[in-house]
């Protein structure tokens, strides 16, 4: 069961518009996509991966929108779950298995740490304020 204040705004309308059922099949069969509601149904969209009734539901009410469905619901209370589940003495394993996520996933929770994403720096790209700098005043 899907909380309306968990969500973001993309599942906040269609869960006001179309209803539960067709953000909890968008949620757990199209997370972390981005998705054109197209004008018909269409077996290449991705849309055609959830039940064809829902599709056609989310087609009729809001054809031509673009929208994103997110990877989690509710991220402050999956960490504070999974760090009453680590009190409980269970494994990373077994809480990432628990909440849906991965084991990694799992571990940052616990730990309270974010995820570091290494910055890639492309070597033919002009630093900005050293351009700025070498602009005439």
């Amino acid at each position: 069961m899907v909380e309306a204040k968990h969500l973001s705004e993309d599942m906040r309308d269609i869960y006001d518009i179309c209803g539960e059922g067709v953000v909890e099949e968008l949620l757990n069969k199209l997370p972390g996509v981005e998705v054109k509601i197209p004008l018909k149904w269409s077996p290449s969209n991705p849309l055609a991966r959830i039940e064809r009734v829902l599709a056609d539901l989310l087609i009729a009410e809001l054809p031509g929108n673009k929208i994103y469905i997110p990877t989690h619901v509710g991220r402050g209370e999956t960490r504070q779950a999974a760090l009453k589940m680590r009190e409980d003495g269970m494994t990373t394993l077994a809480i990432g298995l628990e909440l849906g996520v991965s084991e990694r996933y799992a571990r940052t929770l616990v730990s309270g740490k974010r995820l570091q994403r290494r910055k890639v720096v492309d070597p033919r790209q002009v630093d900005l304020e050293d351009f700025l700098k070498e602009l005439p005043p």
